[in-house]
């Protein structure tokens, strides 16, 4: 990541873009005593707010969970509304409407296993850059079906 991080401040840097920058010209502070001998690319890093990508797919991670989560939540409260409706329907219209519901289900079902795809392809390309110790592991509809129970 720090390579990273080195290779686009030198490329920002070829192209002029670090240019006319508030505190050009300035000496660096080492806001950082301990650090080895990147504390420079570090501070620079930091001021200039730069983000690894690791930290936007996390972002982006926990948008889209939470987005499925809430989509199985309001189809949950739709179905419980369809067996409400289907309760109190006339016998001739019971099978029509079961078989709508069915069907609606079997979409959104489809609809979530795609987005959980996606979802956890972000997964693991993220699980690609970070180490171990903060790897994500992959989501399961079933899972997410029991937070969004939960919650």
């Amino acid at each position: 990541m720090e390579r990273r991080i080195d290779e686009e401040l030198r490329l920002l840097a070829e192209m002029g873009e670090l240019s006319k920058l508030p505190g050009e010209g300035a000496p660096i502070i080492d806001d950082d005593p301990g650090a080895d001998e990147r504390w420079a690319a570090r501070h620079l890093a930091k001021s200039a707010d730069l983000t690894p990508e690791f930290v936007e797919l996390r972002r982006e991670i926990a948008g889209r969970r939470d987005r499925i989560v809430r989509r199985l939540r309001a189809h949950r409260e739709w179905l419980s509304d369809r067996a409400a409706l289907l309760h109190d329907l006339p016998a001739e219209r019971i099978l029509d409407a079961a078989r709508a519901t069915t069907e609606v289900d079997a979409r959104v079902e489809s609809e979530l296993r795609s987005a959980l795809g996606e979802l956890n392809a972000l997964v693991a390309r993220h699980n690609l850059k970070v180490p171990l110790g903060l790897q994500i592991p992959p989501l399961a509809l079933q899972h997410l079906r029991e937070r969004s129970e939960r919650d």
